[in-house]
């Protein structure tokens, strides 16, 4: 198989170089004091103090572990449609960690609320599934796109929550430190090499063909995603604080930036793309 030389490797190190980067560009004034891979980031968010806060913030743990189920029912669905046994393999570790951060999620919900959020949280899946439709279990380039969405391009708000929140739980933040990061690394990582080995092989008009498709079903899930995206983001500042009036054009430009790596081409070759706000 030919390695892509024009580029570095993925890794998380690249990914806080991109995200330093756009920060530098668009948000300077955001504070660089946490780092996501950072497993004790200094001046910890406080714990919930009110009922408001704490509603809030089981309502942000709901949310939460409902994005992991979505993401675990989602690879449920779709495993046996690849012959590949290294893409299954990697799915059935994507299943078992999503779900174990979910079930963590839930817990830490019950230990706020005094009850069981199950239903809460299916009510949520749902509303995942409302919003994206078909598109994850269509095909492979549906499925791609709900990789890019649900675990790449969602990288920036990651790096937004860890420096600028203000509220957590510390059973959930030492959980998030030491489990759900290193793990949602591993994903990342892992869709960038099932996609380089797939478009690796492919002859230069065949890659013409993948980025059309790549980018034509990535558009559709950002508009799909839209309005998920905005509630969210809203509850994320009610719940534990977060900084998000620059979330939307540090979205934009970092969904940017992983188009460009994923497909090899330069971000002014990018199409115009779906914005966030759109």
């Amino acid at each position: 198989m030919t390695a892509i030389l024009t580029r570095p490797a993925w890794t998380t190190d690249l990914e806080l170089e991109i995200f330093e980067k756009l920060l530098d560009k668009y948000a300077p004034h955001i504070p660089k004091k946490r780092c996501l891979r950072q497993a004790t980031p200094t001046l910890e968010p406080r714990s919930p103090e009110t009922d408001e806060e704490r509603e809030n913030f089981y309502r942000f743990r709901v949310a939460g572990a409902a994005h992991d189920l979505f993401i675990v029912q989602v690879c449920a669905k779709i495993i046996d449609s690849f012959a590949d046994p290294e893409l299954q393999l990697f799915l059935s570790r994507q299943i078992g960690d999503d779900g174990a951060h979910a079930q963590n999620t839930r817990l830490r919900a019950q230990a706020i609320s005094g009850y069981d959020p199950i239903e809460d949280i299916q009510k949520q899946v749902q509303k995942h599934w409302d919003y994206m439709g078909d598109l994850p279990i269509r095909n492979w380039q549906g499925f791609l796109a709900f990789e890019l969405h649900y675990e790449l391009h969602i990288v920036a708000l990651l790096f937004i929550n860890n420096r600028t929140s203000k509220i957590n739980d510390p059973d959930s933040a030492k959980f998030a430190a030491e489990r759900i990061l290193p793990d949602e690394a591993v994903h990342r990582l892992g869709v960038v090499d099932w996609w380089q080995h797939k478009f690796d092989q492919a002859s230069p008009a065949e890659k013409e063909d993948l980025i059309a498709q790549v980018i034509k079903a990535d558009e559709e899930g950002q508009r799909r995603r839209n309005p998920y995206l905005r509630d969210h983001w809203q509850l994320s500042q009610k719940a534990i604080g977060i900084e998000i009036d620059d979330l939307p054009v540090l979205y934009d430009a970092w969904r940017r930036e992983v188009l460009s790596y994923f497909l090899d081409i330069p971000i002014s070759r990018l199409p115009k793309l779906v914005s966030v706000n759109d």
